[in-house]
């Protein structure tokens, strides 16, 4: 009688002790997504009232008012119109800009990725004299504002262009060059521990079967390094991309940028906030499609890159 007493106290509390567990279990998940829902909101509220007013009229936004309830701001536009869309490149050459933007970033991007590919290979493989200064230099260069070369680039430009006569103030491979010295010092770090994931036997065994260090490089380390070189690529171009300081310096007519052209919808007559959201919209989407569809690899290439070194 005592023992199934016993038995029966030994159930009740495991009972409740599964019970509490999965109280706190419960309470837990309702947290986290209370968590993710407030971060979401956070993110997302600016993004969607920004589409909201791309479809309202410049009278609507400018005349808008919470002390009237007949002009308070709404998310729904009162007037639903699509003319904001249609006048993007009218009141302000923002397709220009817009191709403007994708050569600078995609030859950013590109020229990031093939300089960062061989120098974290030299620095994930080989041991030389100066490797640790040398990556202690890449490293440091993170430490000083980008608006501490800013000068320097402008005189450096005006040299070249004075010495040398090669132009490179308002040109592509000028903003490219730019750019690029921008994005290669993280590039290197994050990509050579990337590399260092990579086990060194596959390039021994490469080599066995007749690859050359350079081969193996190319035939079998980058494909298996594809996630962070996809991850690479991606902070490379969006660095370009919304980048406003250099681009309104180094920048002329020809080779203005969606981020600095973007600041044409408001002159000192009249501030076009709707054309202004509908061409943010226009210029939002080469990003959002990146990160769309390179999602998975640019969280595997950041992850990896981040738990090393």
């Amino acid at each position: 009688m005592k023992a199934e007493m016993q038995q029966s106290s030994r159930f009740t509390l495991n009972e409740i002790s599964r019970k509490k567990l999965f109280t706190k279990e419960v309470v837990l998940r309702i947290l986290l997504y209370l968590g993710v829902f407030l971060v979401l909101v956070i993110v997302l509220a600016p993004y969607l009232w920004m589409v909201s007013g791309s479809f309202k009229t410049s009278l609507e936004i400018q005349a808008a008012d919470v002390t009237r309830p007949d002009l308070e701001p709404r998310w729904i536009p009162r007037t639903f119109t699509l003319e904001n869309y249609a006048k993007i490149n009218k009141t302000v050459p923002m397709l220009d800009y817009f191709r403007n933007s994708i050569i600078i970033s995609l030859g950013t991007m590109f020229f990031s990725i093939i300089i960062s590919i061989t120098a974290a290979y030299a620095l994930s493989r080989y041991n030389f004299k100066g490797k640790t200064a040398v990556t202690l230099g890449v490293a440091s260069t993170q430490l000083f504002p980008g608006i501490a070369f800013l000068i320097p680039y402008f005189i450096l430009f005006t040299l070249i262009n004075r010495y040398f006569g090669i132009q490179l103030r308002n040109t592509y491979p000028g903003m490219i060059l730019t750019y690029t010295t921008f994005a290669i010092p993280f590039s290197i770090l994050m990509l050579r521990n990337f590399l260092d994931t990579v086990p060194r036997e596959i390039d021994e065994q490469a080599q066995i079967d007749g690859c050359s260090p350079l081969g193996a490089l190319f035939r079998v380390i980058i494909p298996l390094s594809a996630p962070g070189i996809v991850a690479v690529g991606i902070y490379s171009f969006i660095m370009a991309w919304n980048e406003v300081l250099f681009a309104s310096i180094l920048t002329g007519r020809a080779t203005k940028t969606v981020a600095v052209g973007i600041l044409e919808y408001i002159t000192q007559q009249q501030s076009r906030w709707s054309q202004m959201m509908a061409a943010c919209i226009i210029i939002s989407i080469p990003v959002l499609l990146l990160f769309t569809f390179m999602q998975r690899y640019i969280v595997e290439g950041i992850v990896s890159g981040a738990t090393k070194g």
